[in-house]
């Protein structure tokens, strides 16, 4: 298994939409190929992914990189189908993370999982239960937050009931209290995530109910550390 950076789009990043991600995630969570793409060329969505010995593609890792707030969404990480479970996504979890840290050195690396709690598993789109655990392994730690993904595009809706994971976080940008996230670049982040995704920052129920979240000034605490 080879496992690299793509830099340009091609062939490959066409392979990773169609056979990889697509098959992997609901339309209302996946971004379009022109999308990928676009992030791709310009240097803001960083794609690494794994290949066997023939050149198939097994699994990709997909980032957003958000150079003024400092934020990389680890937008998709995903694996092809029937090789699901044999190392393939630690391995690209691993480069990518590795990567990321080192080359852009952000405050935070985050991650948008489903809850189990709320989401079943399927054939198709995998066991949530299962996801969460692989990413519990490598030391993934869950936001204190009523988190939703924005609608990608018009055609797609919001997600809710989604976990806001943290992979990486920087100890310069801890909160005031224990144990938290300092929440200024977290809300400036979310706030150009769904203004990108919407058009705007959303003042409905549900927007300002993770508004309302983040306004805590002794910062954000992971759910594992709440007494």
């Amino acid at each position: 298994m080879l496992v690299h950076e793509l830099t340009t789009p091609g062939e490959k990043t066409q392979a990773l939409y169609a056979e990889v991600l697509t098959p992997s995630f609901p339309p209302d969570e996946l971004h379009s190929l022109r999308t990928l793409h676009s992030a791709l060329e310009a240097g803001t969505g960083p794609i690494w992914i794994a290949e066997d010995d023939d050149g198939r593609i097994l699994g990709g890792a997909v980032g957003e990189w958000d150079a003024e707030n400092r934020v990389v969404l680890l937008s998709y990480l995903a694996v092809r189908p029937g090789v699901r479970g044999g190392g393939v996504g630690g391995s690209l979890l691993r480069a990518a993370l590795d990567a990321w840290r080192s080359r852009l050195s952000p405050c935070l690396i985050l991650a948008e999982v489903e809850d189990p709690a709320h989401f079943r598993g399927s054939e198709a789109y995998g066991d949530p239960a299962a996801r969460w655990r692989f990413y519990q392994r490598r030391g993934a730690r869950v936001l204190d937050l009523p988190y939703f993904q924005a609608a990608l595009r018009p055609d797609t809706r919001r997600v809710p009931h989604l976990m806001l994971v943290v992979l990486h976080a920087d100890p310069k940008f801890g909160g005031a209290g224990p144990d938290t996230v300092d929440p200024a670049p977290l809300r400036a982040y979310l706030e150009g995530y769904q203004r990108e995704c919407e058009g705007a920052v959303g003042i409905d129920p549900q927007a300002m109910a993770l508004w309302q979240a983040l306004d805590r000034p002794a910062g954000i605490p992971f759910l594992d550390s709440r007494p």
